[in-house]
């Protein structure tokens, strides 16, 4: 519902933007700026699902834990914390998706930087504009790998916590459903890597692109 409610909001944006288009008086480097700006407040939405995120994961952490401790014996207890487990891996998937929404709705506005860069009346910040183009298509590819790869994980957590509530699993079952989940884990923290090196490049040639552009901006603005 609440990614619904932003998408109307940028698409009454887009009609007001057309219905004033005739008495604007920003230069394209100004409708740049302007257009980058509101994407890094469109994914205000995928910052506010980290902390959540974070928090889920650490309970589960200490679920794992808990039922290492336990051994096979307590299997009641060991069944009531593996469903718990399971009901926070299925709160992170729905975080998760909420996260994409934003990232995805953000890779829709960014479209409209196409047009401008070839409204710039200088050179240099043409060029550093289409790179910084180039970087963020990436980043949206690379987001797009780290969603899949986190729901591979989740999945994974969860055929595990399912294997504990099974009185009859195996050793060589739970041996083999760990790798499982640690091949995703280690997958999963190299696109995490690719996908905060890439956001990092963002920031930075977006600077370099404000610099060129003749765009002031916070010193401490990222």
């Amino acid at each position: 519902m609440t990614g619904l409610k932003k998408l109307r909001i940028v698409l009454l944006g887009s009609v007001l933007a057309v219905a004033i288009a005739g008495c604007s008086s920003k230069t394209p480097e100004e409708e740049s700026y302007d257009l980058l700006e509101e994407l890094a407040s469109i994914e205000q939405g995928y910052e506010e699902q980290h902390e959540p995120l974070q928090k889920l994961e650490a309970e589960d952490n200490e679920i794992y834990a808990q039922i290492i401790e336990l051994g096979m014996k307590e299997m009641d207890e060991i069944k009531t914390l593996s469903d718990e487990a399971i009901t926070g891996i299925e709160e992170r998937e729905e975080l998760m998706k909420k996260e994409k929404e934003s990232i995805n709705e953000s890779r829709e506005r960014f479209g409209d930087f196409d047009g401008l860069i070839e409204e710039l009346s200088d050179k240099k910040a043409q060029t550093e504009a289409a790179e910084l183009q180039k970087i963020m298509k990436q980043r949206y590819d690379d987001y797009d790998q780290l969603y899949d790869l986190y729901l591979a994980s989740l999945a994974e957590e969860k055929k595990l916590y399912e294997l504990f509530k099974d009185e009859k699993a195996t050793k060589d079952q739970f041996e083999t459903q760990i790798e499982s989940v640690n091949k995703t884990y280690t997958e999963l923290s190299e696109a995490n890597a690719q996908f905060n090196e890439q956001t990092e490049k963002y920031n930075n040639k977006k600077i370099s692109f404000y610099n060129l552009a003749g765009i002031e901006v916070d010193s401490e603005q990222p």
